[in-house]
C-alpha cells in the first residue's frame, strides 16, 4: 500500500508539474562550485543597549577549496585581520561528503597559542560573538534533512518557493528551518531557524547576490536573532575563484600561522 501511495504521488506531481520540496532543494544544490575561492569579508555585530545600537566591525579573509570526489566535500580557513583584539584568530573546517559524518572544526586563538577542536556539543554555540553558530558555518548537506513544499510566497519582490526542512538527526540546534527559494534562479533568499521548542529563533536574509560566470556570489547577508534582537551583517568583496589553493593550506599547522 505504501508503494502505491508513493507512485500515485509521483504521478500527480508529473501531471500537475508541481515540484516537491526535495526537487527544489536539489536544484539549489546543483549550482556549480569553484575549485577554490578567496573572499574578503566585513562582519558587523549589532546589539541594542538602552535603545541604542552598538556596532563592532571585524575584517576577515575566507579561503575555501571544494572537491569533486573523495571523502572531503570542502576545506575552508577563516582568518581574522582586524581589529587588534581578534587579529590572527583562525578557524579551520573540513567538511565530509558523507551525510552522517560531522564536520571537523578547529579554532586558533593567538592569546592561548594553541588550537582548540570544536566538539560536537559546542557546535550550537555562536561563532566569535556573531549570530552564526559553528553549525551554521558548516552548512548542511542535501541528505541531512527531509523536505516539504509549503507553498509559494513573495520575498522582497521575488517570487519564491517556501520549503520546510526538518533534520533527520537530533544532534542539531534546530527543530526545523523554513527556506525561501527564488523560483527563477533556484537560490535561497531567506531562511528561518526554529529552536528545539519550535519557536522562531533566527532569520537569515540574503540581501544581495550576483552571478559571477557560473558561480553565485553572496555579496551581503544578515542574520538576526529575533529572541535577543542581536544582528550580524556579512558583506563580502574581492571574490577570487579557481586560483589554485594548495591542500596543505588547510592544515592545523598552517592555522597557527599569524601574520
Amino acid at each position: 500500500m505504501k508503494n502505491g501511495v508513493i507512485i500515485w504521488g509521483l504521478m500527480m506531481s508529473f501531471v500537475f508539474g508541481q515540484m516537491t520540496g526535495r526537487q527544489i532543494m536539489e536544484k539549489v544544490d546543483a549550482w556549480p562550485e569553484p575549485k577554490s575561492m578567496v573572499a574578503k569579508t566585513t562582519m558587523t555585530l549589532i546589539s541594542i543597549k538602552r535603545g541604542r545600537e552598538k556596532k563592532r566591525v571585524r575584517e576577515i579573509t575566507r579561503y575555501q577549496r571544494n572537491f569533486d570526489k573523495g571523502k572531503f566535500k570542502s576545506k575552508s580557513l577563516i582568518r581574522f585581520l582586524k581589529p587588534t583584539d581578534v587579529k590572527g584568530t583562525g578557524f579551520l573546517m573540513w567538511e565530509y561528503r558523507e551525510s552522517n559524518k560531522n564536520d571537523d572544526q578547529w579554532l586558533f586563538l593567538p592569546a592561548l597559542g594553541k588550537v582548540k577542536r570544536i566538539a560536537a556539543r559546542e557546535k550550537s554555540e555562536n561563532f566569535m560573538g556573531s549570530d552564526f553558530t559553528y553549525e551554521d558555518i558548516g552548512g548542511r548537506k542535501l541528505d541531512d534533512d527531509e523536505y516539504e513544499l509549503l507553498g509559494e510566497e513573495e520575498v522582497n519582490g521575488v517570487n519564491c518557493y517556501k520549503v520546510q526542512a526538518i533534520p533527520k538527526r537530533k544532534d542539531t540546534a534546530y527543530n526545523k528551518r523554513i527556506i525561501w527559494v527564488d523560483k527563477n534562479w533556484f537560490v535561497m533568499t531567506k531562511v528561518q531557524f526554529y529552536d528545539k521548542n519550535n519557536r522562531l529563533l533566527k532569520v537569515l536574509d540574503f540581501l544581495k547576490q550576483r552571478l559571477d560566470g557560473n558561480y553565485w556570489s553572496v555579496i551581503k547577508m544578515k542574520m538576526k536573532n529575533v529572541q535577543t534582537e542581536h544582528k550580524t551583517i556579512m558583506e563580502m568583496s574581492e571574490y577570487e575563484y579557481d586560483t589554485g589553493i594548495r591542500d596543505n593550506f588547510f592544515t592545523k599547522r598552517f592555522l597557527q600561522r599569524v601574520k
